[in-house]
């Protein structure tokens, strides 16, 4: 119920988003004189970050360029948004970037579906692996998991594979040396301090309300786990599209001390075949209002000319609309 309400919140607050957002002058997308074009922006389920994110990037670029008309549509998410521009049946899409590896080089659920049509436009906010515990637990690393039950996340996200990849580098093989719980974020909390199980998986941005609650009443007998750095190394030699970063000391109550970690960052895609002054038109609204972008969604602050790049380069290909802005700005050579 506590998820729902904050969700009508979001839904709320992007409607009042779209009512007040200025008009901008700039009515045509750069390079020529352009009919309208419609996209189709597959994002998520209402209610869902990508789709909060999404209806308010296509409120912002129609103010600016209002020949260029974008629609988001209401999706099951990352999976179903490389599916679609896969298959040419939108336009732009969401998604994060190791799922966008795997759908442009036919890996993992997409063997045999090689999407090579999907190129990059910006990568934005960033989602860490937190993997936390309580001290009572005596589980000091990743290593001492060896015969726990850790939650992964509600079946079928990203948790579920990159947890069990994690695990494997340790030698710790899912239902043989360890075992797998699927409890959504809001349950994992109470699932760790009832003792049902032993650690507690998000790949999310920081800070997670699911782990601020925790720390608010255990404070620094919340323990996190990160890789070790061999561990770390052999990880993003073997997934690129991983990187690593840290959620910075005093992000979580108790927490007086940085936590190594990694990521892999949501990506804004676009199909091959779309305008490339629409998808420079679209490159330059995200980057050149922050103010905007931020009242959006609060992940929308890390959609900045500083993490551009992050998530796409080195994954997929640029789309030549993005890559012409981004040349532009210095932001890539």
């Amino acid at each position: 119920m506590k998820s729902l309400s904050i969700s009508k919140v979001m839904c709320f607050a992007l409607a009042i988003f779209l009512m007040i957002l200025p008009t901008q002058a700039n009515p045509q997308a750069p390079g020529k004189e352009e009919s309208k074009q419609f996209l189709a922006f597959a994002t998520s389920s209402i209610g869902g970050n990508f789709y909060i994110l999404g209806g308010g990037i296509g409120s912002l670029v129609r103010k600016a360029y209002p020949n260029i008309n974008i629609n988001a549509e209401v999706t099951g998410g990352t999976h179903s948004n490389l599916i679609l521009m896969g298959t040419k049946k939108a336009q732009l899409g969401l998604a994060t970037n190791d799922e966008a590896f795997y759908a442009y080089n036919g890996l993992n659920k997409f063997k045999g579906k090689k999407f090579t049509n999907i190129r990059g436009i910006l990568g934005g906010h960033e989602a860490q692996w937190q993997l936390y515990t309580l001290k009572r637990t005596g589980i000091k690393s990743l290593a001492d998991l060896k015969g726990k039950k850790i939650s992964l996340g509600s079946p079928g996200s990203v948790g579920n594979t990159i947890g069990e990849m994690v695990l494997n580098a340790y030698g710790l093989k899912m239902k043989q040396d360890w075992t797998p719980e699927y409890l959504g974020h809001g349950q994992g909390p109470d699932a760790l301090k009832d003792g049902r199980v032993d650690g507690v998986l998000i790949l999310s941005g920081a800070p997670v309300s699911a782990i601020i609650d925790i720390t608010s009443t255990y404070g620094s007998d919340v323990v996190f786990l990160s890789p070790d750095k061999d561990k770390m190394a052999a990880l993003l030699k073997e997934h690129p599209y991983w990187y690593e970063t840290k959620i910075p000391a005093n992000t979580y109550k108790g927490q007086d001390k940085d936590v190594p970690t990694f990521a892999h960052t949501t990506v804004l895609l676009a199909e091959e075949s779309v305008n490339p002054d629409a998808i420079y038109a679209i490159t330059k609204t995200i980057l050149e209002n922050p103010k905007e972008m931020g009242a959006i969604h609060p992940s929308g602050k890390e959609w900045t000319p500083e993490n551009a790049t992050r998530g796409i380069t080195n994954v997929i290909p640029f789309h030549p609309g993005a890559e012409r802005y981004l040349r532009e700005k210095g932001l890539i050579k």
